[in-house]
C-alpha cells in the first residue's frame, strides 16, 4: 500500500530517491506517530528488506530541510547518535534518513532497563555539549526566546484555553518570576541543546547507544536545559534517589561540568530553573497544538505540567510564588481539561 497522503510529484520523488538508494522498488508506505509539529513522518519499505523514514515538511513552517540537514550534518560530525540524510528535496519539502527503529524510550523503558536507557542518553547529552558552539548554525536560546515562550503561555493557555479567567495580578506576579528564572538561566554555562530531548524523542539502538530524533530546534543555551527535558518527563516518573545517581553520572562523566566547577547542588538548581521555564513553554505550547490540531490525547499532559511548575518552584524561596500562583487556577484548569475531554 502507497501512502494516499503523497501528491503524486512527492511519491515520484520518493520512488526514484529509493531506486538509487539500493537500486530496489518501494513495497509500502506506512504512516507513523503524529508529532506536536505540522511535519507528517513515513517509514518505507523495499522490496530488499530494507527501511527508511521519509520526512514531509509542508510550505509555510519554520522548521526548514536546510537546517535539519546542516544540524544533521554538524552532530554527526561530533560522534552523535543522530540519523544519516540519504535524499533531500527543498521544492518538495521532502527528506529520506535512516531509520532508527521502534524501540522508543517513551514505550520501552522499565525499571529493568533505566539505568542503562538513562545512561546512554546522558552520554548523547555530553557529546552535544562538547561541540562547538557555532553560531552560523545554532542560534541563543535568549531573551527574544524567552519573551516569545511567555507570550505563547499568555495566548494559547490562559487566553485561548482558560478564557481569560486567572486574575490579572496572578499573572503579573508569574511574569515576573518567570522573567526572574530567566534571567538566572542566561547566566547558566552555555552548551549546545537538543532543546526537546525527552523520552519521545530517543531510540535505543541495537549498538546499545541512544539515537536521538527531531533535532532540528537544537540551540545554544543552558547547560541544565536537555537534563532538564530528560528527568522532568511527562511519562515517567523516577524516585529522587534514582535521578540523583544519574545527575552524578552525569557530573563525573562531563568534562565541561568538571572544568567549570559544577557540583551537584549547582547543577541542581540549573535542571530545576531550565525545567521551570521549559515547562513555561510546554504549556503554551500543547495548548497551541489542542486549538491548531485538535489533539485531545495531549489533554492529560496539563495536569503533569502544573504539578511540575507547583513543586519545582517551591524548592526556592525566591520564585517559590510560581507555584502558588498555579495552584490558585488548578480547579479552572481541571474543570477546562474535563470540559473537553
Amino acid at each position: 500500500m502507497i501512502a494516499e497522503e503523497l501528491s503524486i510529484d512527492q511519491r515520484q520523488w520518493v520512488f526514484e530517491m529509493i531506486g538509487g538508494l539500493h537500486s530496489s522498488l518501494v513495497k509500502k508506505i506506512s504512516k507513523l506517530r503524529i508529532e506536536s509539529s505540522q511535519r507528517n513522518f513515513y517509514r518505507i519499505f523495499d522490496d530488499k528488506e530494507s527501511s527508511y523514514i521519509l520526512m514531509i515538511v509542508p510550505d509555510g513552517i519554520e522548521e526548514s530541510i536546510e537546517s535539519f540537514c546542516r544540524k544533521s550534518e554538524f552532530l554527526s560530525s561530533m560522534d552523535v547518535k543522530v540519523p544519516k540524510v540519504l535524499s533531500r528535496n527543498n521544492d518538495l519539502g521532502l527528506l529520506i534518513v535512516e531509520d532508527f527503529g521502534d524501540n522508543l524510550y517513551q514505550f520501552n523503558l522499565s525499571e529493568k532497563n533505566a539505568d542503562e536507557y538513562y545512561k546512554s542518553a546522558i552520554d548523547q547529552i555530553i557529546k552535544i555539549q562538547e561541540s562547538e558552539l557555532n553560531r552560523s548554525i545554532f542560534n541563543e536560546f535568549d531573551q527574544n526566546v524567552f519573551d516569545q515562550n511567555w507570550y505563547m503561555f499568555q495566548e494559547f493557555f490562559l487566553e485561548k484555553l482558560l478564557h481569560n479567567k486567572v486574575s490579572h495580578e496572578t499573572v503579573k506576579i508569574m511574569k515576573n518570576k518567570y522573567n526572574q528564572v530567566c534571567k538566572e538561566i542566561d547566566n547558566h554555562l552555555k552548551v549546545i541543546c537538543h532543546y526537546d530531548f525527552e523520552c519521545r524523542n530517543i531510540i535505543f539502538l541495537e549498538s546499545k547507544e541512544a539515537g536521538i530524533l527531531d533535532f532540528q530546534d537544537a540551540v545554544i543555551g543552558s547547560i541544565g536545559l536537555d537534563l532538564a527535558s530528560l528527568f522532568k518527563d511527562l511519562y515517567f516518573f523516577w524516585p529522587e534517589k534514582k535521578i540523583i545517581s544519574w545527575y552524578e553520572y552525569f557530573l563525573k562523566n562531563s568534562n565541561l561540568a568538571k572544568n567549570n566547577d559544577i557540583f551537584l547542588s549547582d547543577l541542581i538548581k540549573m535542571i530545576d530553573y531550565s525545567s521551570i521555564q521549559r515547562q513555561f513553554r510546554i504549556l503554551g505550547k500543547l495548548s497551541e497544538v489542542y486549538l491548531n490540531l485538535g489533539r485531545n490525547d495531549r489533554l492529560k499532559d496539563f495536569p503533569v505540567v502544573a504539578n511540575y511548575l507547583i513543586n519545582t518552584s517551591k524548592k526556592y524561596k525566591e520564585i517559590n510564588e510560581i507555584g502558588t500562583c498555579i495552584n490558585s487556577f488548578l480547579p479552572i484548569l481541571n474543570k477546562r481539561i474535563k470540559e473537553l475531554s
